[in-house]
């Protein structure tokens, strides 16, 4: 879990690096049909869409074009608890984070705002869409998670955007993922990230889903604040084959338990199998979630399976916590983004000084330099 107070919650070549950034994400035109030298000079060409560059997963590896890559990148809140968004979501925001040499973005969403509940909120789908693009038209990936939901359906969720559930719901949430499969089923450069951040459940509850009882976090409001309620919860397994059966190529990540971190269970009989997922851990610098224990939480299951850290970060806004972060997903071809492209105090913890992109110093500044690192490799 992290911290959601504030949630309202020596670079020579650098030039060279983000001309090689370029080729990761943008548009593949080598399928653009030539007009024919013989053709009669009245007959109409036909145009071919250019076909978006996309991902797909080898053994435990991102791949982009043929060729294994680390994704790396930031997570851009503000479309889970806002129904518009803030003002921070512009092609501009999104090149500031390309020169960063980040090549994907994370965007938490909600479900009760993309249900239009009460009709409070009915430009949210065409909001998401268009920020979609515009990080797509700035050559990243992009990560579409579900963060907040709202089962119990109550007037508050419709201005908040819900709550933080324990688990996906079988009403909006699957709902809105049938959408966003059918919306993005021919672009794999958007990935599906099913759960931010499952809690407070067991791995047959992870996998099977089951009845939840015990309420929904509010997030913003007084500590330890629940919604209460009951609602029936679909399990991961059942999620995923429902968003297959209508995305057959994009890229699936499912979140583990303990508010996303710990994925011990894969390797414990809890695995989903199938092609493109990946599983996805939330490291954050919490007494639990110690380098130490980092083995048994997510880096066995990387020896076997697909991985990514989704979020991570450090409260104190330090470097050590991250140092040591960083350089253990490097060394096991863990993909990896930061919490989080912000500006404000260090309790988010906050990437940025201010919204040009200039770095917080020194965790902006910091994460930074390793982005451009792993770019030049990825180049």
């Amino acid at each position: 879990m992290r911290r959601v107070s504030t949630r309202i919650y020596p670079i020579l070549g650098i030039a060279l690096v983000l001309m090689a950034l370029l080729s990761c994400a943008s548009p593949d035109t080598s399928t653009v049909r030539q007009p024919s030298q013989t053709s009669h000079p009245a007959r109409a060409t036909a145009t071919v869409v250019p076909k978006p560059i996309g991902l797909s997963i080898q053994d435990t590896r991102f791949y982009s074009q043929g060729r294994a890559i680390t994704l790396v990148g930031v997570n851009r809140s503000s479309l889970e608890y806002s129904c518009t968004g803030d003002d921070h979501l512009t092609l501009a925001d999104f090149q500031a984070m390309r020169q960063w040499g980040a090549n994907v973005v994370r965007l938490p969403t909600s479900s009760e705002f993309w249900a239009n509940a009460g009709g409070a909120c009915p430009a949210y789908r065409e909001t998401v869409q268009r920020v979609v693009a515009n990080a797509r038209a700035a050559h990243l990936f992009v990560i579409l998670d579900l963060q907040w939901s709202a089962p119990f359906d109550l007037p508050a969720d419709r201005t908040r955007g819900g709550v933080q559930c324990p688990m996906p719901d079988t009403g909006k949430d699957l709902a809105m993922w049938k959408d966003i499969a059918t919306l993005y089923r021919n672009d794999t450069g958007v990935v599906f990230d099913l759960y931010g951040e499952p809690y407070d459940i067991t791995w047959s509850t992870w996998l099977n889903g089951a009845t939840i009882t015990e309420g929904c976090y509010i997030i913003g409001g007084p500590s330890l604040a629940k919604e209460k309620g009951t609602y029936q919860a679909i399990g991961m397994r059942e999620l995923v084959r429902q968003v297959r059966a209508i995305a057959a190529d994009n890229v699936i990540i499912v979140a583990g338990i303990t508010w996303g971190y710990d994925l011990s269970g894969i390797l414990s009989g809890f695995a989903i199998e199938g092609r493109n997922i990946v599983f996805d851990s939330h490291p954050f610098n919490y007494g639990n979630k110690q380098p130490g224990d980092w083995y048994r939480a997510f880096g066995h299951t990387a020896t076997r399976y697909p991985v990514i850290v989704g979020e991570f970060g450090s409260y104190d806004c330090g470097t050590s916590y991250i140092e040591q972060a960083i350089s253990y997903f490097n060394s096991h071809h863990i993909s990896w983004l930061s919490w989080s492209w912000q500006t404000g105090a260090c309790s988010g913890p906050s990437l940025l000084s201010d919204w040009s992109g200039k770095p917080s110093v020194p965790y902006g500044s910091f994460i930074q330099r390793q982005m451009l690192a792993v770019a030049a490799a990825n180049s």
